[in-house]
Formats: structure tokens, C-alpha cells, sequence
């Protein structure tokens, strides 16, 4: 807490400078972003650094040693870092005036999104700060915010993490259908636990007056890498498009560098994911992964032949390449090294398939459930909605009632925690 007020207050007197300064804002611009990346880089990153120089120089044959220290990185910086530098560049670029202290100190600590998110933009959180009426709510949509994130975290996502713990641990001692099962159980679990806890989030901010923030919109029905990214975490995705995206030139600067500022973009966003080989593979597979996409996107519609046979099984294709692609790359932000990443990779081809351990119908069905989700979930809660809205006031209380009691008793006596409060 010490070190978060003593950040926020350093900044704003940061902020408070470029507001009033005419001359010499650039300068005061860059200063302000290198030393919060300065800051988050010590917190989040020595370790890192210093253990990949250390094993670099040792390669060489140059006999040296570092220092790792135990660093224990304040909870949320990499989010309100975020916040801090959004502030930053929407103020040197007059899109919003300088806050007052309490204002801004509101917007960077805002409790129910500083652990994990949705990174809100200051110009709509000041905005509805000043005028809380603006935004009236039904208590409807509060409670199957609240439900919803409960539902997802307390019971699908407790449930999964037995299923993906130990095959990302030591994959080496499971089946080929044992780890395929577990990859698939890791794309439903992070899933489940990051939106879980968004829709928490939004429910709590819809409490306090505020509108809640987007930050996922049925991410696995995606039929391309590029919608995926308009539907996960949506708020970091748009985050990254105007902040540094589009400051890098975007598609302004031809189609070559287009194509290298996406790559840039996602290898960046995966290593702010975490301090480790893993995250800055899976921030370049998507961002290889985005460029094979728009450049398939321009091929195809130079092609000669038009087939209403593919025309119908194109949508199917192109969703099962995406889910197949987005499952495979988790392995990566899920493995402690690139090791086990490879060997989890090499397991799925290699390993018998005769000992299957994870045999079980719940996991089939909660899988199956997810994906439901991730196709019928507006439905779900539109459906919900309606039946609370048109129910007597006592028929809602025990609809709320059986809810709870359910998602309880489903749940574990034990829930793990939140996964994106690492990051």
C-alpha cells in the first residue's frame, strides 16, 4: 500500500508538471513512461533479466554470477501501470484535463479492478466519477453479473485446475489423452477464471454507479485470430490498439510495417503477461498468429473459385483452426518453463494412450458446458434476466437462493486462486 500511494503521488506531481507546462512536454512525456517501466521492470522483471544474462555470459564461457533477490511485486502493478501511463498520454495529448489528487487516486487504486482489471480509460471513469447518475442500472444485471462470475470461478474454474496442475508439471508421466485433455481443461479454466472474476468486477462497479467495462464477449466462438482478440480481454486488447498499436504507426506506414507493429504488439502484451521465455513465445506465436491472418484474409478473396460446399464448411474450418490454435498456445503461458513446454508439446505425439487418468464424465461436461457458454451465453443470461425481471419479488429471492446454493455446493472447500493476480 506504502509503495502504490507513494507511486501515485509521484506521478501526479508528473501529471501536474505536464499540465501546466508548455514547453518540454515530450520530455516530461518519456520521462514519466521510462520510469514507471523503470519501476515495473524492478518489481517484475530483474529476476528475469538477470537470470537470462547470467545463463548468456555463462554460454560464452565467461564465468560469472548475479544476485536474485526476492522480490515481491506490489498486486496489480502491471494493471494500474497501465493506468498510470493511459492517464499519461490522454493528458499530453489534451484529450482529458488534469485530475484533481483524490480523483486520480481514485481512478488508479479503484478497488474492484486493480487486481486483475478491466483496465477502464480515465476520460469514461472520470466522466461517471463526476456524474454517477448517469449510468441507472437494473438490479437484474448486477445479479447475474455477480451469479455469472461466481458460477465461472467458484465451480468451473476450481473444478478444472485439478485437471491441468501436475500434467503442466511433469507432463512426461501422463498419457497423450491425458495431456490433450489437460490443454483442454487449461483453455476452460483461464477462461472461466479471468472472466469469472471480470464479471465480479462489473458487478461490484455497477454497485458503486459505474458502468462496467467490456472484457469478454464469448472469446471461443471466434472464427479467426483477430476477432478473438476484439473478444479477450477486451479492455488490455484495446489498451494495447491505442496506446501502442497505433503510436507505433499501425497500418498507416505501409503493409510490411503493419504487419511488424502487430508482431511488436503481441510479443509485448505476452512478456507484460509475465517475466518468462514462456510468455514472450506465446506473445509471438499470436503475433505470427495475426499476421498469417490478415495476410490469408487478402488471399482469399483473390481466389478464382467460388464453392457453395466450402462456402458452408468454411465457417466450421475456420473456427476449429482458431480454437485449435488458441488451446495449442496455451500450453505455453501455462508452463513453468520452455522445457516443459516442450515436453508437454512432444507427450501429446509421442506418449501412449492406454492410461488414461483423467477419465471422468464431469470433466466432459464441464468442458462441453464452457463451450456452450462461449456460443449461447447472451441467451443464457438474456433468459435470466427476463425470468427475474417478470418474477414476483419472493420468487426472486429463491431463484437468487437456489443459484447460490447451488454454485456452493458445487464448489470446492478449497478455491484456488485467481490466476491473473500473478500478473
Amino acid at each position: 500500500m506504502a509503495l502504490l500511494i507513494t507511486d501515485m503521488l509521484i506521478n501526479y506531481s508528473l501529471l501536474k508538471l505536464l499540465s501546466v507546462k508548455q514547453t518540454h512536454r515530450k520530455l516530461i512525456l518519456i520521462l514519466t513512461i521510462t520510469l514507471n517501466l523503470f519501476y515495473l521492470g524492478v518489481f517484475k522483471y530483474f529476476n528475469f533479466f538477470a537470470d537470462s544474462l547470467f545463463a548468456f555470459l555463462n554460454s560464452l564461457n565467461l564465468q560469472t554470477s548475479f544476485p536474485i533477490i526476492q522480490i515481491i511485486a506490489p498486486v496489480g502493478i502491471s494493471f494500474y501501470t497501465f493506468r498510470i501511463i493511459a492517464q499519461f498520454l490522454d493528458c499530453y495529448h489534451y484529450k482529458i484535463l488534469c485530475p484533481n489528487l483524490i480523483d486520480y487516486s481514485i481512478y488508479i487504486s479503484y478497488f474492484p479492478q486493480i487486481a486483475s482489471g478491466p483496465i477502464a480509460r480515465p476520460l469514461e471513469f472520470y466522466r461517471q466519477l463526476n456524474k454517477p447518475t448517469k449510468y441507472n442500472y437494473e438490479i437484474a444485471d448486477v445479479i447475474v453479473l455477480i451469479l455469472s462470475g461466481l458460477f465461472k470461478k467458484y465451480t468451473l474454474s476450481s473444478f478444472l485446475f485439478n485437471f491441468t496442475q501436475l500434467p503442466f508439471r511433469t507432463p512426461q508421466q501422463y498419457s497423450s489423452l491425458d495431456l490433450i485433455l489437460a490443454s483442454f481443461a487449461y483453455t476452460g479454466l483461464i477462461y472461466t477464471d479471468f472472466s469469472g472474476y471480470s464479471d465480479l468486477s462489473n458487478g461490484i462497479s455497477c454497485l458503486l454507479g459505474f458502468k462496467p467495462v467490456p472484457n469478454f464477449n464469448m472469446p471461443y466462438q471466434s472464427r479467426s485470430l483477430q476477432e478473438f482478440w476484439r473478444r479477450w480481454h477486451i479492455s488490455l486488447s484495446e489498451w494495447l490498439r491505442d496506446y501502442l498499436y497505433i503510436p507505433l504507426g499501425g497500418n498507416r506506414k505501409g503493409k510490411t510495417r503493419q504487419l511488424f507493429n502487430l508482431f511488436l504488439t503481441m510479443l509485448i502484451g505476452g512478456f507484460w503477461h509475465g517475466a518468462g521465455w514462456t510468455f514472450i513465445i506465446w506473445g509471438s506465436l499470436h503475433g505470427i498468429g495475426l499476421i498469417v491472418n490478415h495476410l490469408w484474409k487478402e488471399t482469399a478473396k483473390k481466389l478464382p473459385f467460388k464453392s457453395e460446399i466450402f462456402a458452408k464448411i468454411a465457417p466450421l474450418i475456420n473456427w476449429l483452426i482458431t480454437f485449435l490454435f488458441i488451446t495449442f498456445t496455451w500450453i505455453f503461458f501455462n508452463a513453468v518453463s520452455l522445457e516443459t513446454a516442450g515436453l508437454f508439446i512432444s507427450g501429446i505425439f509421442t506418449s501412449p494412450i492406454k492410461t488414461i487418468q483423467f477419465n471422468y464424465w464431469q470433466l466432459y461436461a464441464c468442458l462441453a458446458l464452457i463451450l456452450a457458454l462461449n456460443f449461447y451465453g447472451d441467451k443464457f443470461s438474456h433468459l435470466f434476466k427476463q425470468t427475474l425481471n417478470r418474477s414476483h419479488i419472493i420468487i426472486q429471492i429463491a431463484i437468487i437462493s437456489l443459484c447460490t446454493y447451488t454454485i456452493l455446493k458445487l464448489g470446492p472447500s478449497t478455491v484456488p486462486p485467481f490466476i491473473y493476480f500473478n500478473f
